[in-house]
């Protein structure tokens, strides 16, 4: 078998066994993806390894498909609690460089040791880099010391906080459920989603008034979809004509819909079903033509003769006006007559295979893009140069191209299957080679370096979770998954994302991960290279 053909068999015995672990059960909880770790571990114990481009590659699908999952969400979210992720960030990450120094003062480890020994506990790889980077300039024979004490911590951390995470609803006694149905209660209070009521056309201003003059946007953001004219039922178009009496369907938030009675008149639950001749359809834009243009310049109506009454799009519902634009993959609903709303509907769902395709150019352009991100160095003063790695340009670009939707002039439309797939391989496959490496030398480092290291990592690890822990639940009061994601992030811990991740059925972890993740990031790998310098001084 030559190397390249048992590397591969190795592979894929790692992610069978380790996907088959992940099933285990216990009073419900099992360990999901982060099985493959354990897998993994045990194979890199008896020498065998993944090759690092695979784990590499791994990493970067994995952090892509968290960052376009969590983009359209992350700027809404950041805006709103920012400062809350930042200090949380701040605080894990700078408690555990305290903690470091501390415990390089007591057992008189090396700068080199020490900072090794932190970004190990911080599950941090482009945090080695850097202080590999840096000690390759200022003390080269020392380098080795730095992936000694990040090969002891490592593993620990990696694994406390996946079981941590795994365990913190039990240990809290929040249950998940509970903590998903507030955090949907509050969504629903930031963004309501849209409702449908009727009136009676009472005020005499609207009386032989088109809907296009009524516009009901001079007072309320509504659409006017359906309108009932004695015994016919017939779709709202601005040029239909209101008459005293008629009744009217509006679609629109709560607030904006109490604000009709003002312009229109009573409230009525008089029944307004369709006739067979015109269709009210739900619908999912996956035609190109369709997309990046304002409804207004599309010009619907006259186009089309159908109305575009609801819009949804990443879990929001959206009133449509004229300066709305679709995007691929929204979702809206269309009222019109039957043979114009099928018409439309076949323009809109364009070839049966659309749905089911990602945009590869744009795909692949922004793995590029967030690439070349991670390798430029940005000096930080005096001499000292910083990087994102790959993996922090990559996540840092898919956010961007998860919030627009595009790269300049091409659009990006990943089915949410593809992004599924991608992240739990991507994962998979990291995991496969981070558990290989620390499973090949977690045992001779111990016998080497003694018990006493291993446990000043894992005291950095829990000690600045714990930290964290208290700000966010004692001082911030995030809801559980919130908190889970943003541990992780501060932790930069994939597989303890994964993890959080698997226990609800909501995108908050990713979200939270995405808005903790960068300044973890950055500050993991200033203060990394600070602790050389510092402890080079004071030691």
């Amino acid at each position: 078998m030559n190397p390249f053909t048992e590397s591969m068999f190795v592979l894929f015995a790692i992610l069978t066994i380790g996907a088959w672990i992940g099933q285990w059960s216990w009073r419900g909880i099992s360990l999901g993806t982060a099985g493959v770790l354990f897998a993994a571990l045990v194979f890199g114990h008896f020498g065998l390894s993944i090759p690092k481009e695979v784990m590499d590659f791994g990493l970067i699908l994995f952090v892509y498909s968290v960052g376009l999952t969590a983009g359209p969400s992350f700027f809404r979210t950041f805006r709103r609690r920012g400062m809350q992720f930042v200090v949380l960030a701040i605080v894990i990450v700078g408690s555990g460089a305290l903690l470091t120094a501390l415990a390089a003062y007591l057992l008189k480890l090396s700068p080199a040791l020490a900072a090794g020994l932190y970004t190990g506990a911080m599950t941090c790889t482009p945090a080695l880099a850097s202080v590999l980077d840096s000690l390759h300039r200022i003390a080269p024979d020392e380098a080795a010391l730095a992936s000694v004490g990040y090969g002891v911590a490592y593993p620990f951390s990696m694994i406390s906080i996946v079981l941590i995470i795994q365990f913190l609803p039990t240990l809290l006694k929040r249950p998940v459920k509970i903590e998903e149905g507030q955090w949907l209660a509050e969504k629903e209070v930031e963004s309501p989603g849209l409702v449908a009521h009727q009136f009676r056309i009472t005020n005499p201003n609207c009386d032989g008034r088109t809907v296009a003059e009524v516009n009901p946007r001079r007072l309320a953001h509504v659409n006017l979809s359906r309108v009932k004219h004695g015994d016919r039922v017939f779709a709202a178009t601005p040029e239909t004509v209101l008459y005293l009496g008629d009744i009217v369907m509006a679609v629109g938030s709560a607030d904006e819909l109490d604000k009709m009675t003002l312009l229109l008149g009573e409230r009525t639950d008089e029944r307004m079903d369709v006739n067979a001749e015109v269709l009210s359809v739900d619908v999912e834009v996956m035609d190109e033509s369709l997309t990046g243009k304002t409804l207004a310049h599309m010009r619907v109506w006259e186009q089309f003769t159908v109305v575009i009454t609801r819009i949804r799009r990443q879990g929001l519902e959206i009133v449509p006006h004229g300066r709305v634009t679709l995007e691929m993959g929204d979702g809206i609903r269309v009222v019109g007559e039957k043979s114009a709303v099928e018409s439309f509907v076949a323009r809109a769902q364009g070839s049966p295979r659309r749905a089911s395709e990602t945009s590869m150019t744009a795909y692949l352009f922004g793995l590029l893009i967030g690439v070349l991100i991670g390798l430029i160095p940005v000096p930080v003063g005096e001499g000292v140069t910083v990087k994102l790695g790959m993996a922090g340009g990559v996540f840092l670009t898919s956010l961007l191209i998860g919030h627009f939707g595009r790269i300049g002039p091409f659009r990006l439309y990943v089915p949410p299957a593809a992004k599924n797939l991608t992240r739990e391989l991507g994962l998979m496959l990291f995991l496969a080679g981070a558990g290989t490496n620390a499973g090949a030398h977690l045992v001779d480092v111990l016998q080497d370096q003694g018990w006493v290291l291993l446990v000043a990592g894992a005291s950095i690890t829990l000690l600045s979770a714990l930290a964290g822990l208290i700000v966010m639940m004692k001082v911030y009061k995030l809801n559980l998954l919130s908190a889970m994601g943003s541990l992780t992030a501060a932790m930069t811990n994939p597989p303890a994302l994964a993890s959080a991740n698997n226990q609800t059925e909501t995108d908050l972890p990713s979200i939270a991960y995405a808005s903790t993740y960068p300044v973890a990031l950055i500050f993991k790998i200033l203060l990394a290279q600070a602790l050389v310098e510092l402890l080079g001084r004071l030691l």
